[in-house]
């Protein structure tokens, strides 16, 4: 009798054992299928925006997470502050794999741009992703100037090809005075210190194999 209830005893924990481990098991699986606490309905893990041409801008973004995820907005801004929508992919909800998109902005714009995701919830809410410098070539210029409008004390230029030698910078206020005068060496990206009070500027850049006039709004 002892005997058979130290058989029945060793049945009966490794029973209990076997649940346990089966318990821990489906557990491990919810939980790597279902979002920690406090995780966004949608993790983003890459999202990048660059030109494929003068008329082309391919943005790609990659999520390794998504629940009751509604939509995605693509936004373009031509001074990185005020966006618009230029186009819209719902979303495909694939939980717990990776999910690539990618969205052709057939229209984009020259020179600077700035694009983001605005991704939306079933119920309505948002969130906005990390924003996307591109550059674009540009027919007739060789710069391009950002943010503008400008505020502050700084504006900057991006020249869109490597220009040799010293650039000179001139802004003229509505009536052509000459209100600035920089020189810079030769860089992709010139910050211009300014001291101009709101208005609309022209702002002259010039150099080796260089001469764009652009338009400047001091806000």
């Amino acid at each position: 009798m002892c005997k058979l209830n130290l058989s029945l005893q060793k049945r009966v924990l490794t029973g209990l054992k076997l649940n346990f481990i089966t318990g821990i098991a489906i557990l491990l699986a919810f939980f790597r299928k279902s979002p920690a606490p406090g995780q966004l309905p949608v993790n983003l893990k890459i999202f990048k925006a660059s030109a494929v041409n003068s008329k082309q801008v391919k943005v790609f973004w990659t999520t390794e997470y998504e629940k009751d995820n509604g939509y995605f907005d693509i936004e373009r801004s031509a001074d990185g502050v005020n966006f618009s929508i230029v186009g819209r992919v719902p979303g495909i909800n694939n939980n717990g794999h990776l999910t690539d998109y990618t969205f052709f902005d057939n229209q984009s714009m020259s020179g600077i741009s700035f694009y983001r995701l605005k991704q939306v919830d079933i119920d309505g809410k948002f969130s906005f992703s990390p924003i996307e410098r591109v550059r674009n070539a540009e027919t007739g210029h060789s710069a391009d100037i950002y943010p503008n409008p400008a505020s502050g004390a700084s504006f900057n230029i991006n020249l869109l090809k490597n220009i040799p030698g010293t650039i000179d910078v001139l802004v003229y206020d509505h009536v052509g005075r000459l209100k600035l005068q920089q020189q810079f060496g030769n860089n992709n990206t010139i910050t211009v210190n300014h001291h101009l009070s709101a208005g609309i500027y022209t702002v002259k850049i010039t150099g080796k194999e260089l001469s764009s006039t652009r338009q400047l709004v001091i806000q």
